[in-house]
């Protein structure tokens, strides 16, 4: 598949204004952990702006197969939104709520790895990647571990060691599924 074919699709579908609406839901974040209010307002603020973001990214996936509006573009454009939406949380609350800077480097490289190899798959072999149980249950992790240092609650710095064990366990899923991919290619040059 080419870049150009990925956009040979409609664009502008609801799935696909939804992924996008979920990266508004970042500057909202921003706001209420840049100008603190009483926790109570914190928690509410917060508490309907993840609900909005999680309510998003259940709808863009689902909203696509019920209406037939399933894209390449879609496809990718999902979990790209995803990545953004968490690694802009984990910076904010790395300044605002002293979450380990070297937790949110790692998950980093994990994304920009993996959105990197994804787009080779895609462009490259005709393979779009798809989400397995590792990936889901770490964006799960990084979330508790977030609400954790988001609202400081006690022994946050607990949930560190499962998220990272889920992290080892997902790059090493991945790397063995579409290492393959990547390796049969190689040998057929």
């Amino acid at each position: 598949m080419t870049v150009r074919e990925l956009f040979t699709y409609r664009i502008l579908t609801i799935s696909n204004l939804l992924s996008l609406s979920r990266v508004l839901g970042i500057p909202a974040l921003w706001y209420i952990l840049a100008h603190p209010h009483g926790i109570e307002r914190i928690r509410l603020y917060t508490g309907l702006t993840l609900f909005f973001m999680t309510l998003t990214d259940f709808l863009d996936g689902y909203l696509a197969r019920k209406l037939g509006q399933e894209t390449p573009l879609g496809q990718y454009l999902d979990p790209i939104a995803d990545k953004i939406v968490i690694l802009s949380g984990l910076s904010l609350l790395v300044y605002y709520r002293d979450f380990p800077l070297w937790v949110t480097i790692v998950v980093a490289v994990r994304e920009i790895v993996g959105t990197i190899g994804g787009g080779y798959l895609l462009i490259k072999r005709n393979v779009l990647g798809k989400p397995n149980y590792w990936g889901k249950f770490g964006v799960g992790m990084i979330s508790l571990s977030g609400l954790f240092y988001l609202f400081s609650w006690p022994y946050r710095e607990w949930t560190i060691p499962p998220l990272m064990f889920v992290f080892a366990g997902g790059i090493f899923a991945y790397t063995k599924t579409y290492g393959r991919t990547i390796l049969k290619g190689s040998a057929a040059h």
